[in-house]
């Protein structure tokens, strides 16, 4: 018998715009039951009208600060009543930052590893409950091609990435016996507005966004992950090739990187 999607109960953090949005229109259009998570209240309201419906309709709306705690149990006490398991958990809820060391912002950095690390901590944490309820259940930690090689003037928000391809690591193995299967997802830079709110972005170089994934790419991928998970999958090869190369032969990675980035970047000297 095929993989049925048809009535899958699925939560998508970050839900309200960009990747999230585009996940959960997906989804919705698979037939899932999709429960949409994001601090903007109006947003989640026009992105739940437009989703498709259907037999197995019934989308859940969960405007959460998920840097508060108390906030995040009320919204997962909310959709246990709603859906009464979960069988996807697509964490996509995230803050972008550019900047170089020198020009760090403590309080956006906090809220960076508040959004992007401690938030996804925490919901893994509330979602367990439901997961173990759940027909099949995967989890989609929607990382980060920086997470697996950091680039100069992101340094802050690799590292959060990164923390999230960690976090993936131990859960897979720490939830392996509860049948949850755990997946990290690296898609590179998109063109979705994710660093709109820096104060002068084209000050630092960086990858050509006309050339990245595609948010309705990324969520085609999270798609494929429920159907047949697999531990990690990043997107776009030359990502994936600067990824193993950073390991193997770090100098020859910093070498690559600039040649990729372009706008003036040095390579370390030998």
């Amino acid at each position: 018998m095929g993989f049925e999607t048809r009535g899958r109960r699925a939560l998508v953090t970050g839900a309200s715009s960009g990747i999230g949005e585009a996940v959960a229109r997906q989804l919705a259009e698979k037939g899932y039951r999709v429960a949409l998570l994001a601090r903007r209240a109006e947003r989640l309201e026009r992105v739940a009208a437009s989703l498709a419906s259907g037999e197995h309709a019934g989308h859940l709306q969960l405007p959460c600060d998920l840097t508060d705690v108390d906030a995040i149990d009320a919204s997962f006490a909310r959709l246990l009543d709603a859906f009464g398991g979960l069988d996807l958990l697509v964490n996509n809820a995230g803050v972008g930052y550019r900047a170089r060391i020198e020009e760090l912002d403590p309080d956006t950095l906090r809220t960076v590893f508040d959004t992007n690390v401690f938030a996804l901590l925490l919901g893994c944490r509330a979602a367990l409950p439901l997961l173990r309820k759940g027909d099949a259940p995967v989890v989609v930690n929607v990382a980060s091609v920086v997470g697996r090689r950091g680039i100069p003037g992101q340094a802050a928000y690799a590292a959060s990435k990164a923390a999230v391809c960690s976090i993936g690591e131990a859960l897979r193995v720490e939830w392996a016996p509860e049948g949850i299967a755990v997946c990290t997802l690296n898609p590179a830079l998109t063109t979705t507005g994710f660093f709109a709110a820096q104060a002068n972005p084209s000050s630092l170089p960086h990858p050509d966004l006309s050339t990245a994934s595609a948010a309705v790419d990324v969520a085609r991928h999270v798609l494929e992950l429920d159907r047949d998970p697999e531990p990690e999958r990043s997107l776009r090869w030359k990502w994936r090739l600067l990824g193993v190369a950073s390991v193997l032969a770090p100098r020859l990675a910093d070498r690559m990187l600039v040649r990729r980035l372009g706008g003036g970047w040095t390579a370390p000297p030998r």
